[in-house]
């Protein structure tokens, strides 16, 4: 089994400041499903945006960030 997704890029980690509801009722890794809202916040900023000024989410919060923690 690889860690690849459908699109062919592989799993990054997420910023450790990121969260949403799902993070605490989904394994680690797992696709969102159907029911996920979608929405993120930054634990640094408590908005919907980094210390950068960027969007934040799954995709956007990856190591190519200036404010990115692993």
């Amino acid at each position: 089994m690889s860690n690849d997704n459908e699109s062919g890029s592989t799993f990054q980690i997420p910023c450790r400041h990121l969260r949403s509801k799902e993070m605490y009722h989904q394994s680690y890794g797992q696709e969102d499903d159907e029911f996920s809202s979608g929405l993120y916040t930054c634990m640094k900023t408590q908005e919907n945006f980094g210390p950068d000024g960027q969007p934040v989410g799954k995709a956007e919060c990856c190591s190519g960030r200036s404010c990115h923690l692993s």
